[in-house]
C-alpha cells in the first residue's frame, strides 16, 4: 500500500505533467502564430505560478505527513520525528503555531529551521543539496516577481535571477525568462528546468 508521502509525490508529478501538457500546447500555438509572444509569456507565468503553488502545498503536506506517519522508503526513511504525533490536525497546529492560519516554508531555509525542530537532524529536509535549495529559492523570487509586480520583487528578480546575465530584453521579464532556453540539445526551457527540479 502506498504511503501518504508516495501519494503526495504522485499527485505533484501528475499536476506538473498536466501543466506541461498545457505548456506544450502554448508552444504549438505560438509556433503556428495563433498566439502572440506576449500572450505566451503570460501563459508561462500562469503555468509557473500553478506549478510553484503545487510545490508549496506539497512541501507542507509532506512535512506534516512525515510527522504523523514517517515513511519507510527512500528518500524519506530518515524522517524520525522528535515527538509522536498521531493526528494531522494536531501536527498542523504544532507546525503552523497557535492562532496562525499558515506557515511560511520559503525561502527553503525556513523549512530547514522547522525541520530541525521537528525531526532528528532535520532529515530528510536537511539532506537536500544546496544547489536544489538555491533553485527553490530562485523559483520563489520568480514567483514573487510574477505575483507582486512591485519595485522590490522586480529588483530581486533582476538581482537574484538575471544576475547580470547577457539576456535579450524579452528574457529579462519573468514570462520571457521562463520561455527562454537553458539547453539547446535537447531544447529545454527554463520553465521545464524548474518544473523538473521542483
Amino acid at each position: 500500500m502506498a504511503s501518504a508521502t508516495d501519494k503526495l509525490c504522485a499527485s505533484l508529478s501528475s499536476r506538473v505533467r498536466r501543466l506541461d501538457a498545457t505548456r506544450r500546447r502554448v508552444d504549438a500555438l505560438t509556433f503556428s502564430a495563433d498566439m502572440s509572444r506576449h500572450a505566451a509569456d503570460q501563459m508561462y507565468e500562469s503555468l509557473f505560478l500553478g506549478g510553484f503553488t503545487a510545490f508549496e502545498v506539497f512541501l507542507e503536506e509532506a512535512f506534516l505527513a512525515l510527522l504523523v506517519s514517517p515513511a519507510k522508503g527512500p528518500p524519506f526513511r530518515q524522517a524520525i520525528p522528535r515527538l509522536p504525533v498521531r493526528s494531522l490536525l494536531v501536527a498542523r497546529e504544532l507546525v503552523v503555531g497557535p492562532g496562525k492560519k499558515y506557515a511560511d516554508w520559503l525561502p527553503f531555509q525556513r523549512t530547514i529551521e522547522r525541520a530541525n525542530l521537528f525531526f532528528r537532524g532535520g532529515r530528510p529536509f536537511t539532506d537536500i543539496m544546496q544547489a536544489q535549495r538555491d533553485l527553490v529559492d530562485k523559483a520563489q523570487v520568480i514567483r514573487n516577481a510574477i505575483a507582486h509586480h512591485s519595485r522590490h520583487s522586480e529588483s530581486q528578480f533582476e538581482k537574484q535571477v538575471i544576475a547580470g546575465a547577457p539576456l535579450p530584453p524579452r528574457e529579462r521579464r519573468p514570462g520571457g525568462y521562463l520561455r527562454g532556453f537553458v539547453s539547446a540539445s535537447p531544447p529545454l526551457t527554463r520553465y521545464e528546468n524548474f518544473a523538473t527540479a521542483l
